[in-house]
């Protein structure tokens, strides 16, 4: 935002007029004239104070369409950065039950294991597995930390400063893919709303005003002057002076500025098509992507969460009555951590597509 000021500024420069020159002269000489006051002013010929002014207008153009990708670029950080701090904070909590969890689930083998019912080692493994689980909940704290970290310097927190949100939001999908239109259409308005093809559009017409331009500079200045004059310093007769004059284009006839603005528009016109080609790739990759993390998200939704937790319940029931082994536990419990934190994972990626 601290730029545009600057090039606000190239506006009031480009519409300057030149200003009047106040000269004074004498002939030194047997017989010489005497100039007291001379007033020349310069006079700009066609139209070249018109297209600098229209450079500046263009430049300032430019300016806001930068802020304003600047701003966008900020809203994505935002977003992912706001998703990967929800995100953070599930897969804590999800470590905090699964310790829990262990914890339960050491209470059972303490008790089994003193009343005879299974042996040593599995008790050990239990409390081996509620060590682990400990461990794992100090490392999503920490990810949940720097995840804070992160969330306060996208926003121009300090770094410490307490993160507190309420309501963590629901990341599922609230718009399938398949409900929006085609993917021609889907490039198409990404192609009219990219900023960086407003962008392009400004560059492309800087340089063509500039070229306008260089061609206008062709043309030279007229400079006028006038004042009083006494043709001699012998007699006391004073007079009426002009005078005007202007430069010759022999060497310098603007020919580099007029090439260096032709390349620029066909470097435009090759960065355009750059650009349309990458914002295409752009397009059919997120579009494949945004499909890919939306039925990776809606298989857990629909299936896989709620079947894992009911496995694990029954195999959990099981245990304490002693119909099965621990190793059983140890699996699901296993299979069920496992498809949580995919299941969060998933909903990341999808926020991120």
């Amino acid at each position: 935002l601290a730029t545009l000021p600057i090039v606000e500024a190239n506006l009031i420069i480009a519409k300057y007029f030149p200003n009047p020159t106040i000269s004074s002269n004498s002939e030194v000489v047997k017989g010489g004239s005497f100039h007291p006051a001379e007033l020349w002013q310069t006079l700009e010929l066609g139209r070249k104070r018109h297209w600098r002014v229209q450079i500046a207008k263009e430049q300032i153009s430019k300016t806001e369409l930068e802020i304003s990708k600047t701003i966008w670029e900020i809203h994505t950080q935002v977003h992912v950065g706001y998703a990967d701090l929800v995100i953070g904070h599930e897969l804590y909590e999800l470590a905090k039950d699964r310790t829990e969890f262990y914890k339960i689930l050491t209470d059972v083998a303490e008790k089994r294991f003193k009343a005879g019912d299974i042996s040593q080692l599995e008790f050990k493994r239990a409390e081996m597995e509620l060590l682990s689980s400990e461990n794992s909940l100090s490392d999503f704290k920490g990810k949940l930390q720097k995840a804070e970290v992160e969330f306060n310097h996208l926003l121009g927190n300090e770094v410490n400063e307490e993160v507190v949100l309420i309501d963590y939001p629901d990341l599922s999908p609230k718009m399938k893919l398949k409900n929006y239109p085609g993917i021609d259409s889907i490039l198409g308005e990404a192609l009219s709303k990219r900023l960086e093809m407003a962008i392009l559009e400004k560059e492309y017409g800087i340089a063509r005003a500039q070229l306008k331009k260089a061609k206008w500079e062709r043309i030279p200045n007229l400079t006028v002057g006038g004042g009083a004059v006494r043709p001699s310093y012998r007699d006391g007769i004073w007079g009426p002076f002009f005078g005007a004059q202007f430069e010759i284009p022999v060497f310098n006839r603007k020919q580099g500025e007029i090439k260096q603005a032709k390349a620029q528009i066909e470097y435009l016109k090759n960065e355009e098509e750059r650009i349309k080609h990458d914002i295409s790739i752009d397009v059919a990759n997120s579009v494949r992507d945004l499909e890919v993390r939306e039925d990776q998200v809606t298989r857990f939704q629909e299936k896989l969460i709620s079947d894992s937790q009911e496995v694990l319940k029954m195999i959990l029931t099981g245990y304490k009555k002693g119909k099965l082994s621990f190793t059983d536990v140890l699996n699901a419990e296993q299979t069920d951590r496992n498809i949580k934190q995919k299941y969060l994972e998933s909903l990341y990626d999808y926020q991120f597509a």
